[in-house]
Order: C-alpha cells, then structure tokens, then sequence
C-alpha cells in the first residue's frame, strides 16, 4: 500500500481530496501546515508528498526545503499545489524540489493521475 501526505490548509480541499481518494488502495494522510507536515512526513515516509505553497506556520517552499536537508526524506517526491499557474511561481517550486506541479483547481482524473505518476496503485 503506498503512503501519501497532503500538507493543505484549507478544510474544503482536504474533504475534496479525502472523497476522492476514499476508495483508493492508498493510505492517505493530511497536515493542515508546514510544520505540522514536516513532523508527519518524517514519520510516516509517504511515497509522495503534495502539498500547498501558501499556508501558516511553515509554507510548503520551507517544508520542501526542510525535507531536502534530511538524507532520509530528501528522496520523497513533492507535488506543490497552487493557484498561480504563473510561469514564475512554477519555476519557485521547482528551485524548492518540485517533482510536478499540481494547478488549483483541480479534477479528481486529475489528482489521480498526478498520483499515478508516482505511486503504484
């Protein structure tokens, strides 16, 4: 079973995620911040991570760049999240470790697909 994190502050994108994924075989966790998704992504090591860019406590660029200076979660793939799909804005993410970009909002096919790339169903 693969093991996914979404660091994500805003309740109504973490229930669409949730009901999305219900059926999936994919252990799926949630953080409602940086910090507190740091602190779940060191004990959990998910296969993916996907996480928003703008959120309280830590943003998702600074947790990105907290799990690149730890060997044992430099390897996890992060999708960030985002509104922006401004050019600048997408090149920020991957400076930060980006393995994709995720635009808001977005499809449950999607979503799913974006996971595909990652994880084994």
């Amino acid at each position: 079973m693969s093991r996914i994190v979404f660091c994500e502050d805003d309740p109504m994108i973490r229930k669409l995620v949730q009901a999305a994924l219900r059926s999936s075989t994919h252990d799926v966790r949630f953080a409602e911040n940086g910090k507190l998704g740091l602190a779940l992504i060191a004990e959990v090591r998910p296969d993916v991570v996907f996480s928003d860019v703008a959120m309280p406590e830590m943003d998702g660029f600074e947790m990105a760049d907290a799990m690149r200076e730890r060997a044992e979660l430099a390897h996890i793939p992060i999708v960030f999240m985002t509104a922006s799909v401004q050019r600048e804005q997408v090149e920020e993410a991957f400076r930060h470790g980006a393995s994709a970009h995720l635009a808001k909002p977005f499809t449950v096919s999607e979503l799913r697909a974006r996971i595909a790339q990652f994880v084994k169903s």
